[in-house]
């Protein structure tokens, strides 16, 4: 049975709100400085801690029990994530279409998540009750964001002062 999921984000802060049939059932907030963040969603409770130079890894923990349900690996160059649960099932992030607007989290079997966005809100249509997913879903896309955001804010100096050096 899909499920469907709306979602809102703060642009500046990158926090998302989960809405169900209409009520907010959960959200993911951010750290102000890092790529750190908690989300509750509808009575489950996670906490996402990055791990190592560019955040090439994301433990998922569960703040109830303190513990660590996933590890999400990144692969910046081709825009993919591979989230691993602890009971060994494994499930590919990977972002689709030409604007990146439309990304999936899939165990190409019997488990889909398709997420679809418009600037600040999307949808999400899931065949899976895993909450962690839905979220870790979100998560990624919102990690992938500020990596892009840092990568701009690093090149552009660079190209302004080069192209300044020439004239």
């Amino acid at each position: 049975m899909s499920k469907l999921i709306n979602w809102k984000s703060d642009w500046f802060s990158g926090n998302f709100q989960l809405f169900v049939d209409g009520l907010q059932k959960g959200a993911i907030t951010f750290g102000m400085w890092t790529s750190n963040a908690e989300s509750v969603f509808e009575d489950q409770n996670f906490q996402f801690v990055n791990e190592g130079f560019w955040q090439s890894n994301t433990k998922v923990i569960d703040r109830k029990t303190n513990e660590v349900l996933a590890i999400i690996t990144y692969d910046c160059w081709k825009s993919k994530a591979l989230i691993s649960l602890n009971s060994g099932e494994q499930y590919e992030w990977k972002a689709t279409g030409i604007w990146k607007s439309k990304w999936t989290v899939s165990n190409y079997k019997d488990e889909h998540i398709i997420y679809t966005s418009n600037s600040n809100s999307g949808a999400i249509s899931s065949d899976t009750d895993n909450k962690l997913l839905v979220v870790a879903g979100l998560f990624i896309k919102q990690v992938y964001n500020r990596m892009s955001v840092l990568l701009i804010a690093c090149i552009v100096p660079v190209i302004t002062t080069s192209t300044l050096r020439h004239h």
